[in-house]
């Protein structure tokens, strides 16, 4: 790729390997769901309980929609349960969520040795994620990670910027703090409807790291499989 100075990357499922953070995560909410119905004398199967809320966090994603505390409330209607949670679970159920999310998220074995192959060849890097829904949730998360003072500038979108992605303003937001154009930048994500749509809106070009498909017109211009195949386009 000829003219690039700066690789700019999503966060989950692009450098973050979230599916058994995902996956246990999803199990300990469901857990403590359906002890706190059997309380109020309503029977759920628990395996049926963690399907939904698999199948709801998809779909807030594909949707946009973050805040956690708003899922659960849903997750009861969708289930046909007429009853109202008590103010403090809600809060309670996206605590467990996050905290056993991030116990169990790990980087890709190739993302640090990508991200230093990448340094080596004189690129600047960015990370642009958007918000956890919970503001300070994604900056603790991102602090857990060893690798992110290998990058030269973060943007939640969400909160450093009022719009989340795909809207371009994130994505320029990282070019102007690395001191790039965007045309400059490639963006490298996992989710066509946001990492690539909004890199393609700011004028970046994208590469799209294929993990699972979305079931959605994927316009990246190139495709990659794992993190290693950036060393044959850069």
């Amino acid at each position: 790729m000829q003219g690039i100075k700066a690789v700019l990357f999503d966060l989950d499922e692009t450098l973050i390997d979230d599916f058994p953070g995902l996956e246990r995560c999803h199990r300990a909410v469901a857990q403590r769901l359906r002890n706190y119905l059997q309380e109020q004398s309503i029977e759920v199967n628990e395996e049926e309980l963690f399907r939904l809320i698999t199948k709801l966090d998809d779909k807030m994603n594909f949707e946009r929609k973050y805040i956690r505390d708003d899922w659960w409330p849903m997750l009861l209607e969708k289930m046909g349960l007429k009853i109202k949670l008590p103010r403090e679970l809600p809060e309670e159920l996206t605590r467990i969520y996050w905290k056993t999310f991030a116990e169990n998220s790990r980087p890709y074995p190739d993302a640090e040795p990508t991200l230093d192959y990448l340094r080596s060849r004189g690129y600047k890097l960015g990370i642009v994620t958007d918000t956890d829904g919970t503001r300070g949730i994604k900056e603790m998360r991102l602090r857990q990670f060893d690798f992110i003072k290998k990058f030269d500038v973060v943007v939640i979108s969400g909160e450093d910027t009022p719009q989340t992605k795909p809207h371009p303003e994130p994505f320029l937001l990282a070019a102007r703090r690395l001191g790039v154009k965007p045309e400059e930048c490639v963006f490298v994500g996992d989710k066509p409807f946001t990492d690539i749509d909004g890199g393609r809106a700011a004028g970046m070009r994208t590469i799209l790291v294929k993990r699972r498909d979305w079931g959605v017109e994927e316009r990246a211009d190139f495709v990659i499989r794992n993190l290693a195949e950036l060393r044959e386009l850069l």
